[in-house]
């Protein structure tokens, strides 16, 4: 019962970590727009200019990867989906920091 509990809430912060996931990619585009930002992970520059490829990498394909590690998260153990769960935060508090970057970057766009 435990681990069904776990496994539900795991699903909640794995969607939360797809959905700052494509709010990211959002926000790297209309800052990258204004024509004021660039974008700073080398990585990422060779596709973010790019709407389709920007789309696939960035929302498809985690899309994808979502429904696989929904798929294997009813197959872990209850000390399996501890691990996991430690992983799906730290992926959410990476992406919450990288979205108050964004957050500091739109009140800049705006009171310059």
């Amino acid at each position: 019962m435990a681990t069904d509990l776990m496994r539900m809430r795991m699903e909640k912060k794995l969607f939360l970590l797809y959905s700052l996931n494509v709010i990211d990619w959002l926000c790297t585009l209309a800052l990258l727009l204004s024509g004021r930002f660039y974008e700073a992970n080398p990585l990422a520059r060779t596709f973010i200019g790019s709407i389709p490829a920007g789309f696939g990498i960035k929302v498809a394909a985690p899309l994808v990867m979502v429904v696989f590690i929904r798929w294997a998260i009813i197959r872990l153990d209850l000390r399996e989906l501890r691990i996991a769960d430690r992983f799906i935060a730290f992926g959410v508090t990476v992406y919450l920091a990288i979205l108050f970057d964004h957050v500091v970057n739109f009140v800049i766009l705006a009171l310059t």
